[in-house]
Formats: C-alpha cells, sequence, structure tokens
C-alpha cells in the first residue's frame, strides 16, 4: 500500500492516532533540539528517562547521537538504551531523525526481541517447575529419611532403655535373691549340729523360697532377652484352654498356700484355639504369679473365659490390693521400671507384664488390666479362636 494511500486512509482518525500515541505505553516519540533540550515526549518515552533528559541516553548518548552523519534525514536505526551503568536499564528498537536543529526519536519494542525473550521466559519458567519438581520430591525424600531416623532413634533409645533395665536387674535384683540364699546357707552350716529338726527346716524353706524367685527371675530375664534378640520360636498349635490353665495352676498351687489364698477355674465348656503352649503358659504363669503376689491372706483369685465372636477373652481376676489409675499404663512398658512389693514383701523385675504383652500381641491379641485401689484387679487379654 503507497504512502499516500496510508494517509488518505487515515486521515479521519488523525485524533485519534494523536491520542494513543500521547498515551501510549509502549510506543515512545519525543522531540529534542540540538542543544538537548527535551521539545516533546510521549508518556511511554517519559518512563525512560530520569530529570536528565538527554543525560538519560547511555548508548549511544546523545553527544554520540549528534555526531552521526545526517545528511540523510534517518541518522539512528537499532536499540536505544536509556539509564546509568548503576541500574537495569530498559531498551527500544529506534529510529532517530535529524532535520535542521531537532531530533526526532520513534520507537518503541521489537516483536521479534519480544518473541523471543517470551520464548526464553517460557523456557525458564519451564525449567523452573521441573527444580520446584525435583526440590518437592527431594524434600518428601529428605522428610521421609528424617521420619526413618527418628523411628531409629526412638527404637535406639528403647533399646538403650531396654539395656539399661537389662542391667539393673543383673546388678539390683539378682543380688538380693543371692544374698538371701548365701545368708540363709551359710547360717544352716554354721548351726547345722546346734539347730533342731524344725529349725533347719524353717531355712530350709526359706532357701527354697529364695531359690524359686531367682529362678523365675532367671527365666523371666532369658525370655526376655531371646525375644528381644528375635529368637524366641513362636510355634502356634491347637491347645485345650483346660489343661494349659491346670497346669500352670498346679505349679503355683504350692505358692498361693504360703498365704491361704484359693485359686478357682471356671470354664462353661471346652474352649480350643491355637496358641504357642509355652508362651500362652509364660502369660498365665506370670498373670497368676502378679495375683497371688498382690492378694492378701485368705485372698480369692479365679480364672474365667468369656467367647465373643471370633475371640476368647480370659481373665485373671483377684480380690488384692488394687493398681492407682494413673499407674496402670506403666505395668506394661519394662522402661517405666515401675514394681511394687507384695503383699508379704514379694519382689518382682517387672519384666513380666512386658512378656505378657509382647506375646498376647504376637498371636494378634491385646491385653489390658481393670482395677483400683483395695478393690482387687481384673487383668483380661484375648486371644483369637480356631477358625475350623
Amino acid at each position: 500500500m503507497q504512502k499516500e494511500s496510508v494517509k488518505s486512509l487515515l486521515s479521519e482518525w488523525s485524533v485519534e492516532i494523536d491520542e494513543a500515541i500521547i498515551r501510549s505505553k509502549s510506543f515512545c516519540i519525543a522531540l529534542f533540539s540540538t542543544e538537548k533540550t527535551l521539545i516533546y515526549s510521549n508518556e511511554a518515552f517519559n518512563s525512560l528517562i530520569n530529570n536528565d533528559p538527554a543525560g538519560s541516553f547511555l548508548n549511544p548518548s546523545f553527544d554520540a547521537l549528534l555526531k552521526l552523519d545526517n545528511s540523510s534525514a534517518l541518522i539512528f536505526d537499532g536499540i536505544l538504551t536509556f539509564g546509568d551503568y548503576k541500574s537495569v536499564n530498559p531498551s527500544i528498537a529506534a529510529q532517530i531523525f535529524r532535520k535542521h536543529n531537532k531530533l526526532l526519536i520513534i520507537g518503541g519494542g521489537d516483536t521479534t526481541q519480544l518473541l523471543e525473550q517470551n520464548s526464553a521466559m517460557h523456557q525458564l519458567n519451564r525449567e523452573i517447575i521441573g527444580l520446584q519438581r525435583d526440590l518437592i520430591k527431594k524434600t518428601r525424600t529428605l522428610e521421609y529419611t528424617l521420619s526413618q531416623l527418628n523411628e531409629a532413634n526412638l527404637e535406639l533409645n528403647r533399646l538403650n532403655a531396654d539395656k539399661d533395665r537389662f542391667i539393673q536387674i543383673l546388678g539390683h535384683d539378682l543380688r538380693g535373691p543371692f544374698n538371701t540364699l548365701l545368708g540363709f546357707s551359710e547360717i544352716l552350716l554354721e548351726n547345722l549340729r546346734i539347730y533342731d529338726i524344725d529349725q533347719v527346716e524353717e531355712l530350709i524353706k526359706l532357701i527354697h523360697k529364695a531359690s524359686q524367685q531367682t529362678f523365675n527371675l532367671l527365666e523371666d530375664l532369658l525370655l526376655w532377652s531371646k525375644s528381644q534378640a528375635g529368637k524366641l520360636p513362636f510355634e502356634p498349635q491347637k491347645i485345650v484352654f483346660e489343661v494349659i490353665c491346670a497346669e500352670v495352676i498346679s505349679s503355683l498351687i504350692d505358692t498361693a498356700r504360703t498365704k491361704n489364698i484359693l485359686i478357682n477355674f471356671s470354664e462353661e465348656e471346652t474352649t480350643t484355639f491355637s496358641a504357642d503352649p509355652n508362651m500362652l503358659k509364660t502369660v498365665l504363669r506370670n498373670l497368676l504369679s502378679n495375683a497371688i503376689k498382690f492378694t492378701n491372706q485368705n485372698g480369692f483369685i479365679s480364672v474365667y473365659t468369656e467367647k465373643s465372636g471370633t475371640d476368647i477373652t480370659i481373665t485373671i481376676s483377684d480380690n488384692g490390693v488394687g493398681i492407682e489409675k494413673e499407674d496402670i499404663a506403666k505395668l506394661w512398658d519394662v522402661s517405666h521400671n515401675f514394681t511394687t512389693k507384695g503383699t508379704a514383701g514379694e519382689k518382682g523385675t517387672g519384666l513380666g507384664l512386658a512378656l505378657c504383652r509382647e506375646f498376647v500381641e504376637k498371636h494378634g491379641g491385646r491385653i489390658w488390666a481393670e482395677s483400683e485401689p483395695g478393690k482387687g484387679s481384673d487383668f483380661k487379654f484375648t486371644m483369637p479362636l480356631s477358625s475350623d
């Protein structure tokens, strides 16, 4: 299209074009005198310059423009940069014309450059998004690693607590029974020919009692250490609970008789389920031993079962001293070192109930206690019933 045709076509829009040029944010136009005086500039050009308009020309400088060949009106066609060397400097694609003592500057954004910048920005955004995804992935990996580390630290603390507890039992709880054995056996040796048969019998009973306590302690320690090391075999088989329970009660009947405690076992029907017999005996022995330990003279202990759906609940109930509510949770954790003397001064290690919980949970059951001070205790645990 010829220039005259363009002028003719746009002639009726001269007012709008002038207004658009004046207020444009992207199209720059300015008129300077060769004396470096700004005669006119629109809003877009004003945004590029500072208080010294001619001094705002950075590359090329205003002085450099004045030295350009002006044999034709167009003296410059290229990138014009504004600002100084201390800041980020804006640039425009500009054409500069010189007539007589005036310079007309017309310019704006280079669309090709803009497209290239947009393409580069798009690529940069994609790279940033990729980096963000990598960062999120690495953050999640780090969080998982920290979680695993925290779990390992908790397990290490637990093992340290267990180790300390184990050493404490070996150093303290075993010393007491052995002191008793050594003391009474020494008395017996020194006075064997002096004491009558009743005195000798009394000392032998005390030695036997201390020996039994020491044996039970060692048995718990060995079971507990094997369990912690994962070396205790788990061999469930079909058992008749009545037979297992009767065997355990029979092994403890003499201990109960020393305090004149009656142990009663009642079951409406024979109960059969799958369990490791040795582990089940350990659970029953510990719970019954504790019931005897914390029941007064002439007390009563009962063992009974209740079936509910696919489980059987086994209860060892006593009318002993009971337990404070805040102490019940401490019973199952060996790291709490929660042990108390029985009604006849009996001592324990605190390992028995920890073993009970571990063995019951190994079977897929759960164990808990219900008690009030002065009203006795009910220790209950569940076992899955056989499916056949």
